[in-house]
């Protein structure tokens, strides 16, 4: 198990269980919610990744919505009127002795449950507390798990990751291009690779037969007469992109009206274009295997 102690705290708020009773621990999180139980008793849900803990603490201190604090006291188990079988730590609590606030905050823009729709232009301006909620921290720990997994995969494969350029000089192809400016030479500008198979080209006569890369986002460009530089959008979209060398080709189909392709040649990789079936090269193992046992 996964050591998350720090010179802070001693654990996640999510991780505690009926097995801790008894123990004593420091956490660090934001109030989540505070809810008043008679004149000198207070509840407080503290949250951090891991999840969400209920204290006990003295009412007289003022702890509001997303306040960051250090709390350390006892874990004990709740009464079993009071358990909450929806968390993973409901049937347990944390009667807190000393309880420090690390930072004050003012009320957030918007609630941060996952029940509550909220307009993504108030999201995006206030991006820190967006990535607070529970979908979004779920979001991203999915993709980096994906992201494991396809890693582990292509390694069993013999592949090797090599990361291409997104940005490179331009070359004034078909499509408009997606340009940046470049700082050290004004007047001088970066675009987005119209011609990404030089990349694979220079990684195959390099002598690297098998790669693949991961992009972080697609760049979709226009093209044609009524394109403008507006049209263009930036689009996060992982793609897996292998390729590969000493692969025997197969004949591409010729142009005629579109038919139902054979299950085999649907199969193959988009980003294997004039290869063989990706289906020859065992996809049985990007999809099993321990590097996606926590999909099941």
């Amino acid at each position: 198990m996964t050591d998350y102690s720090t010179s802070l705290r001693t654990d996640r708020c999510g991780d505690l269980r009926v097995g801790d009773v008894g123990r004593q621990v420091t956490l660090c999180g934001w109030v989540d919610r505070r809810r008043e139980h008679g004149e000198h008793l207070a509840f407080v849900d503290l949250r951090d990744r891991s999840g969400v803990v209920q204290l006990v603490i003295d009412g007289a201190h003022d702890l509001r919505s997303e306040y960051v604090l250090q709390v350390t006291g006892t874990v004990r188990e709740r009464p079993a009127d009071t358990a909450n079988d929806g968390l993973a730590t409901g049937a347990v609590e944390v009667d807190a002795t000393d309880v420090t606030i690390l930072s004050t905050a003012e009320p957030p823009p918007f609630p941060l449950d996952d029940r509550i729709d909220v307009d993504e232009v108030v999201r995006l301006r206030h991006r820190y507390v967006d990535l607070r909620r529970p979908r979004m921290q779920r979001n991203l720990e999915v993709r980096a798990r994906v992201n494991s997994a396809i890693r582990q995969a292509m390694e069993e494969q013999g592949f090797v990751e090599v990361e291409t350029p997104m940005l490179i000089a331009s070359t004034p192809e078909g499509a408009r291009d997606f340009v940046v400016p470049s700082r050290k030479e004004p007047g001088s500008f970066y675009a987005l690779p119209q011609s990404p198979q030089i990349f694979k080209q220079l990684c195959m006569v390099g002598g690297v037969d098998r790669y693949y890369r991961l992009p972080a986002a697609c760049v979709t460009r226009t093209s044609g007469p009524t394109a403008s530089s507006s049209s263009c959008s930036s689009t996060p979209r992982p793609v897996l992109s292998p390729r590969m060398t000493y692969w025997p080709s197969f004949r591409m189909p010729s142009r005629r009206p579109p038919k139902r392709l054979p299950a085999s040649a649907r199969e193959r990789s988009p980003g294997c274009r004039g290869t063989r079936p990706w289906s020859a090269l065992d996809p049985t193992s990007l999809t099993s295997g321990s590097a996606w046992s926590w999909l099941n």
